[in-house]
């Protein structure tokens, strides 16, 4: 979702990821599991290892994408979803009437989110 497709994770992307979290008060909130994930690859990787698990990779990718995914400003979220819904009506609208679609989208329940005429689950 936010990452690019070539996220390598080094020791110091890991690393750097890891100290955006705490700063952005956003780690305690991530499950324990992912978190553990990130400090034992920290450490592995401190020690000289090298990650060459594609399944590994995967998974500090997907710890990656929650932890930007936390620590992304809400009105840069809601910009690029309703950029994204103006766009898919046809609409142009300006950066403000983008951010208040986009917080208009985020703040409706799931049971009354349409796509298509059809109630999205």
């Amino acid at each position: 979702m936010l990452l690019a497709a070539g996220f390598v994770p080094t020791l110091l992307s890991l690393k750097a990821l890891k100290s955006r979290a705490l700063r952005k008060g956003v780690w305690l909130r991530l499950d324990p599991a992912a978190r553990a994930l990130v400090d034992a690859s920290i450490l592995y990787l401190k020690r000289g290892g090298r990650i060459k698990s594609q399944a590994l990779a995967q998974a500090l990718k997907t710890v990656a994408e929650k932890i930007l995914a936390l620590t992304t400003p809400i009105r840069l979220l809601a910009k690029a979803i309703g950029t994204a819904i103006a766009r898919a009506r046809g609409v142009e609208v300006d950066e403000e009437e983008a951010v208040a679609l986009g917080l208009q989208w985020m703040n409706t329940p799931k049971r009354y989110k349409t796509a298509g005429g059809v109630q999205v689950a």
